[in-house]
C-alpha cells in the first residue's frame, strides 16, 4: 500500500503546523481507506492462493490414496474426494472456506487432522524469530552501507560502494543463503547445516534475508543523503565548523531517514517472502517448512492460513507505517491526488 502525499510550500515557515484540513476528521478518513486497502489485499492473497491450488494438477485425495493399488482405485478416489467435499463446485468450496476464514476457522489440516491455523502458529515463533533478526540487521546494514558511502573521500572505493545496493537488491535470498551455507557449514564447520540449534545458525540464516533489504534502504538513504548534503541548511552546519562525519550523521541522516520509513512496508514484505525459501535452504523448521509440505500435499485448508496470516502482517506494517507517517512530519498533505 503506497501513501500518496504532497508537501506544502512555506509549511517550514509556518513552524511545521498541519492545516485544519489535516484535523481529526481528515485523518481518519486517510486511515479508513488504508483500512479498505488493507482488506482488499487480504482478500485478493486469499482467493489468489484458493484458485492456484484448485488450478494445479492433483488434490489432496490423491495424496491420501497415494500407494494404493488394485482396480478400484478410481472409486476411493471419489469416495476421498467426497469426504473431504472437493467433489463440490469449486465456488461452493471458495464461499466455504472464506466464511470460515471470516470466523476465524480456517479448517483442519487435510492429513495431520488438526486445526490449521493451530499447525501455524506452533511454527511461527521460530519464523518471527527468524524474520525480525534479518529485519534488525537489514536496517543496520542498509544505514551502515548509505552512511560509509558518504564518508569515503576515494572516488574509486566510493563507485564500488555505490553498486553494492543494486546487486543485493537483485541477488535472489536463496542463493545468498546457499553460499552462505556452502561458507559457513560446509567449509568453515562453525554452523550445522540442518535445525535451529545454534544461535551463530540463526545470525547467518538472518543474514541471508538482511542483504537484501539492506540494500534497498541503502539504495533509498545513499538517494536522500546525496539530496540532504546539498541542502542550504547543511552549508551554515558545515560553517559551524562540524567535521564531515558529525555533519553526516548528526544532521543529513536524521533528516533524511524520514523517507526510508515509508520502504519499511517493503522491506518487511521482503523477509516475510524470504523466510519460506531461506528456512528451506538452512533446513530450519518454521512457516516456511509447513507451507512447502503443505502445497505439496494439497492441503488447502493450511496453505490459506498461511499465506493469509502472512498477507495480515504485511497489511498491519503498512497500516502503522501509513498512519504514523502524517504523524511525524506535520508538513504533509492528507489530501490525495
Amino acid at each position: 500500500m503506497t501513501t500518496s502525499i504532497t508537501r506544502r510550500p512555506g509549511a517550514a515557515r509556518a513552524g511545521l503546523r498541519a492545516p485544519r484540513r489535516n484535523g481529526a476528521a481528515a485523518f481518519a478518513r486517510y486511515l479508513g481507506k488504508r483500512l479498505l486497502y488493507g482488506v482488499i489485499v487480504l482478500w485478493g492473497a486469499f482467493t489468489a492462493s484458493f484458485f492456484l491450488l484448485y488450478i494445479l494438477p492433483g488434490d489432496a485425495a490423491g495424496g491420501l490414496t497415494f500407494g494404493a493399488e488394485g482396480d478400484d482405485i478410481e472409486a476411493l478416489l471419489a469416495e476421498q474426494r467426497a469426504l473431504l467435499g472437493l467433489d463440490r463446485p469449486v465456488l461452493v468450496q471458495y464461499f466455504d472456506a472464506l466464511w470460515g476464514a471470516l470466523r476465524g476457522d480456517f479448517g483442519d489440516s487435510i492429513y495431520q487432522r488438526r486445526p490449521a491455523t493451530e499447525l501455524y502458529f506452533e511454527s511461527f515463533g521460530q519464523t518471527l524469530e527468524l524474520a525480525a533478526t534479518g529485519l534488525v540487521l537489514a536496517v543496520i546494514l542498509g544505514i551502515g552501507l548509505s552512511v560509509l558511502i558518504e564518508l569515503v573521500d576515494w572516488q574509486w572505493a566510493r563507485e564500488a560502494l555505490l553498486s553494492l545496493p543494486a546487486i543485493a537488491v537483485a541477488v535472489p535470498p536463496f542463493w545468498i543463503g546457499l553460499l552462505l551455507l556452502q561458507l559457513f557449514a560446509f567449509k568453515l564447520g562453525i554452523i550445522s547445516s540442518t535445525g535451529n540449534d545454534s544461535f551463530l545458525g540463526l545470525l547467518v540464516a538472518s543474514l541471508a534475508l538482511a542483504i537484501p533489504g539492506a540494500g534497498a534502504i541503502s539504495q533509498l538513504l545513499t538517494a536522500n543523503l546525496r539530496g540532504a548534503l546539498t541542502s542550504p541548511y547543511i552549508e551554515t552546519v558545515r560553517n559551524w565548523g562540524l567535521g564531515k562525519r558529525a555533519v553526516i550523521i548528526r544532521h543529513a541522516l536524521r533528516n533524511s531517514l524520514l523517507p526510508v520509513i515509508t520502504s519499511f512496508g517493503t522491506t518487511v514484505g521482503i523477509m516475510i517472502g524470504g523466510t519460506v525459501l531461506t528456512e528451506i535452504v538452512f533446513s530450519r523448521l518454521g512457516v516456511g517448512r509447513v507451507i512447502v509440505d503443505a502445497v505439496d500435499g494439497r492441503d488447502t485448508p493450511v496453505v490459506l492460513v498461511c499465506v493469509t496470516v502472512s498477507a495480515a502482517i504485511f497489511v498491519v506494517v503498512n497500516f502503522v507505517v501509513d498512519a504514523l507517517y502524517p504523524l511525524i512530519d506535520k508538513r504533509i498533505s492528507l489530501e490525495e491526488r
